[in-house]
This record gives C-alpha cells, structure tokens and sequence, in this order.
C-alpha cells in the first residue's frame, strides 16, 4: 500500500504478508476474487502502466452465485452484468496466489486508483447500514474487534464507506440504491 496513511498502510501492510488475505488468497480460489470494472482497470493502468496485473476469468456458476451473495435481492441485476460462459477482468495473482500488485511495501497501486472492492475492504454495505465481513484473515478485523474500532483502526468513517460502495455500484451499472435507476457517470 502507498503510505499515506500510518495506521492503515501499518495495518494492511503487515496483513498483506501473511497467509491468505484479501492481497493474497489461497490456491484454487481465483475464482472469487472481485471483478475489477473496465474503467477501474484503465485507471489503475494510467497510473500503473506495467502490463501483467490483469487476468481474464470466465463468469461461472460458482462466480456468479458468489456476486449475487454480495448484493441479496438484486441477483437479476448482477447476472445481466456477469453473464454465464462470458468474462471479466480480474486482478491477477501469482503462483502463491499473491495479488500481482503487491510489492515488499505492500499494493504498488495508488490509494486513489485502487478497485473500489479493494479500498472498501473489509468494509461492506447490508440494506444502508455499514457493516464489515467477519473474515477471520483480516488484520485490521482481528485488531480492531468492533465496527467502530475497524473504522478507526483503518482511519475511515462510515460516511466514506457509504461512498466507496456506491461508487463501486456505479461502475458497475448496478442502480446507486437498491431499486434506483442506474446512472452512467466515469470515475
């Protein structure tokens, strides 16, 4: 991660070097890692422009159920956008199943230009209440203990989450709130 923030890049750093985590997952689960949209793609490569950070991987089953999961009751909208035996991009991993972007200080991608999955982790919205997966491999989660105490640990605030997530939907096609229509914008 690129320093800027102590806590965070402390907490995230020493987290990316363990064993799986959100920068680095275990073998054969590729296949659920989150999809990256093409334009957080273009601008992680205008900032980023070494090649080999992006893997194409096939929308399957497994994949898609695991997508409608994140979004409950909105499984229709994330089928049309991950269409079965089509693809998306994905960040890529190496043989030890870490993100191709982690470097000896940790992601080598701007904190601006990261995918919004990455930068919300392990935050997550539930209906418009800020909540965070209960992933036993996160640092910051094992530290921290309690919503309050992750957003602190992780020098963020709810409001910012909410943002995150949002503009995470917006790249996607997905409507900005359950039950919106979908608003095209280029971030």
């Amino acid at each position: 991660m690129t320093p800027t923030r102590t806590d965070d890049a402390d907490v995230c750093r020493r987290c990316s070097f363990q064993g799986p985590t959100c920068c680095r997952i275990s073998s054969g689960q590729e296949e659920f890692c989150f999809p990256l949209s093409q334009i957080e793609k273009e601008r992680i490569q205008e900032l980023v422009p070494y090649t080999g950070g992006f893997v194409l991987s096939s929308n399957s089953k497994a994949f898609i159920d695991y997508a409608c999961r994140l979004f409950p009751g909105e499984e229709e909208e994330v089928r049309r956008i991950f269409p079965e035996g089509k693809e998306h991009f994905r960040l890529a991993v190496d043989s030890m199943g870490a993100c191709r972007f982690l470097g000896p200080l940790g992601c080598e991608i701007p904190q601006e230009a990261r995918p919004y999955y990455c930068r919300l982790f392990p935050f997550w919205m539930a209906g418009r209440t800020v909540t965070h997966f209960d992933t036993p491999t996160c640092l910051a989660r094992r530290e921290g203990g309690t919503l309050a105490r992750i957003l602190d640990l992780l020098d963020t605030n709810k409001a910012t989450v909410k943002d995150l997530y949002g503009r995470l939907r917006l790249v996607w096609g997905l409507p900005p709130t359950k039950g919106a229509n979908p608003v095209k914008k280029t971030f």
